[in-house]
């Protein structure tokens, strides 16, 4: 289909006709060819009969329908979960479009979780989906994919935004990643998960083990639970480190929210010496891996070790779950926290993030760093008090993707 238009297909005789594109909830849809754009394609002629798949795409409230089949996809991650419509909405006021695909007979083929976001300069982007390492489409076939892709670029267009981030694991067909710059390549760190915890410490390198043992040896007290009840001591940690770093935090109500949503699936994991707190994570399990999605220790404690305490207990903890695999989150390669992951043998797993503009044209993928206005804002946080960081930092962080 090369140097045909959208929405343009070729005749037999190389001649073009209309046909008509996905809207978002229609029920009209156009026909596609696997791995093809949303068009009808009756030439070449097939030798044989052949029916297209016909397919749809709505915008969806997510259900458990949407995480039923995300459970049943290759590939599925966290941020595929329908409850991030919800935590997001909720806490941020941000406003989600849930693309589900489905075929002629109704079930789903593919969906694809995006979220608008205002950026501090103003400009709006789809994001699939902000504040995680992987989400993007999610389909069974190319067809949907395409259909989805399709429809995002479109939404794109009459929301007026600027660009549609894809945080893809795997490459999507026949787009592949635009070139990044070298800050921005990272990887997803995942560890295959044991039996047991008996099974597990002792697949754990033996300078992980010391420091696990270091920690405990320090009488850090450690304190793991499903409910919102430690989420103070963990958001202090989390709130003192991300000015450390020059960051403005998250709301408190975004984890409230969460915990809430995910219910027993999230869990709380604090070291504290004391009443102090000084590091703490937040973990969730779904779709067969638990994920830790927030983690911060304290600058001044890092040397007893609360780091390797806490995500030890967040193991221990995923294993009785029953998940079969720990995502650690993604890191820039040769990082600290590269070699920190990679020390509990997690294994890497490529990102494939797609910015496309909504034209569909590829757009570079940057660093955050790489922005000089963002750059001058950290400088500027890290020199704050704290209090007034946690004040000002929720109302510019919805603003901020990563």
């Amino acid at each position: 289909m090369t140097g045909a238009h959208r929405g343009q297909a070729r005749t037999s005789r190389g001649r073009f006709h209309s046909t008509p594109q996905t809207a978002v909830g229609t029920e009209q849809s156009p026909i596609f060819r696997p791995g093809g754009l949303a068009r009808v394609c009756t030439w070449p002629r097939p030798r044989l009969p052949i029916r297209w798949p016909a397919v749809r795409v709505e915008v969806v409230e997510p259900d458990g329908a949407w995480d039923a089949f995300v459970a049943g996809c290759a590939g599925a991650h966290l941020a595929h979960a329908g409850a991030w419509a919800h935590v997001l909405r909720d806490a941020y006021g941000l406003r989600a479009f849930y693309l589900a695909c489905r075929a002629d007979d109704g079930t789903l083929a593919g969906v694809l979780p995006l979220v608008e976001l205002r950026a501090l300069k103003g400009r709006r982007e789809l994001v699939s989906v902000p504040f995680h390492d992987v989400a993007g489409v999610l389909a069974r076939e190319e067809a949907a994919e395409a259909a989805l892709v399709d429809e995002a670029l479109r939404l794109a267009r009459a929301r007026g935004c600027a660009a549609l981030e894809l945080r893809q694991q795997r490459p999507l067909t026949g787009r592949p990643p635009a070139g990044n710059d070298p800050e921005s390549a990272r990887v997803n760190l995942v560890l295959p998960l044991q039996a047991n915890p008996e099974a597990q410490w002792k697949a754990l390198g033996p300078k992980v083990r010391n420091q696990v043992r270091k920690a405990e040896k320090e009488r850090l007290a450690l304190a793991a639970w499903s409910g919102p009840e430690l989420l103070d001591g963990f958001y202090a940690c989390f709130a003192q480190n991300m000015r450390d770093l020059g960051s403005p935090v998250h709301a408190r109500g975004l984890f409230a929210e969460a915990a809430r949503r995910f219910g027993e699936r999230l869990r709380f994991v604090v070291a504290a010496d004391g009443a102090r707190p000084v590091g703490g994570l937040v973990a969730i399990d779904y779709a067969g891996a638990v994920t830790v999605t927030w983690a911060s220790t304290l600058r001044a404690e890092r040397a007893r070790c609360p780091n390797h305490l806490i995500y030890w207990e967040a193991i221990r903890w995923a294993i009785e779950r029953g998940a079969a695999r720990f995502d650690f989150g993604r890191s820039p390669v040769g990082g600290g926290t590269y070699h920190f992951k990679r020390g509990w043998g997690a294994q890497e797993e490529p990102l494939a993030w797609t910015r496309l503009a909504p034209s569909g044209a590829p757009l570079p993928v940057s660093a955050p760093s790489a922005d000089p206005v963002l750059a001058r804002l950290a400088a500027l946080w890290r020199r704050l008090p704290l209090a007034l960081t946690v004040r000002l930092g929720p109302p510019l962080r919805r603003h901020l993707a990563s």
